[in-house]
């Protein structure tokens, strides 16, 4: 049914234009209409009640699903590379909020709570270049490893078994009687930590090239060298792996107390879950 409605010409339009600091480069083919100039439109009413809705956050779902209709040239928000959700999750907060975000610190002389502004270009202009310093091939003994970002879906999953170990650790554990049980259950916890992070290491690789020019791009045949082989080459990557992490970090900003003056660093929170609340 065709709408007539006076209202229909009043539609969302773009508020803004955004060229992704990946150009594209890290999406399967279908997933991105595009890596230059896509549109940003506001958060509708609907996005906002998904984005309160903690088990949405939780699982993602209510991320995804803003992405989406905020920007349509991304068809499927769970495969967006780790190095772009930053810079698309500020740019519908600026099109949606305005040009500032709220950031809390308590003053490490006096104690004394603060709510700064902090402004939102800041973080657009600072995650437009961390792509630019990370790192996607490193070589170790003469084999070359390429690597990618790990994308939103591959992310949350890490983020959510992290969060039940920690859950368990912290609640069901730590309330256990001390002896040889407890301190199993814990040895228990600690190496699925460890396999997490096994698992977040060799997902981000793409392929291996050996020295004599053969290459391996099966992620079960590189996961089994990477685990079992020497630990050089594990630990190399893993470097790799935790140093892209800490680059896509938003550095630390100087603040002044009101009321004592004395001046600290905060650190900017792009927690998902309270980026989009407003006052």
């Amino acid at each position: 049914m065709e709408n007539n409605s006076p209202l229909s010409k009043f539609k969302r339009q773009p508020k803004l234009y955004i060229d992704l600091p990946s150009k594209g480069i890290w999406y399967p083919k279908g997933t991105l209409d595009k890596a230059e100039e896509l549109e940003v439109y506001s958060m509708t009413a609907n996005d906002e009640i998904s984005i309160k809705t903690p088990d949405a956050l939780y699982t993602g779902n209510a991320i995804t699903k803003v992405i989406e209709n905020c920007v349509p040239a991304i068809k499927n928000a769970w495969l967006i590379p780790m190095s772009d959700m930053d810079y698309i999750l500020a740019s519908i907060r600026l099109a949606s909020y305005g040009e500032d975000i709220e950031l809390s610190n308590t003053c490490s002389s006096c104690k004394n709570e603060d709510t700064y502004k902090l402004g939102i270009q800041y973080i657009l202009d600072y995650t437009q270049s961390t792509g630019q310093n990370q790192t996607y091939e490193i070589a170790v003994d003469g084999f070359k490893f390429f690597l990618r970002p790990l994308t939103y879906k591959e992310y949350t999953e890490i983020q959510q078994n992290t969060i039940q170990i920690q859950r368990t650790l912290y609640q069901s554990i730590a309330k256990m009687e001390e002896g040889e049980e407890k301190q199993k259950r814990i040895d228990e916890m600690y190496t699925k930590l460890a396999d997490i992070t096994k698992f977040a290491v060799c997902t981000t690789i793409i392929r291996v090239e050996t020295p004599d020019g053969e290459t391996e791009d099966n992620p079960k045949f590189i996961q089994e060298f990477l685990v079992n082989g020497d630990k050089e080459f594990f630990n190399a990557v893993k470097e790799a792996y935790l140093s892209n992490q800490e680059v896509t970090k938003l550095p630390k900003v100087s603040v002044t107390c009101s009321q004592c003056e004395h001046e600290d660093e905060a650190t900017p929170n792009l927690d998902y879950a309270s980026f989009f609340v407003t006052a």
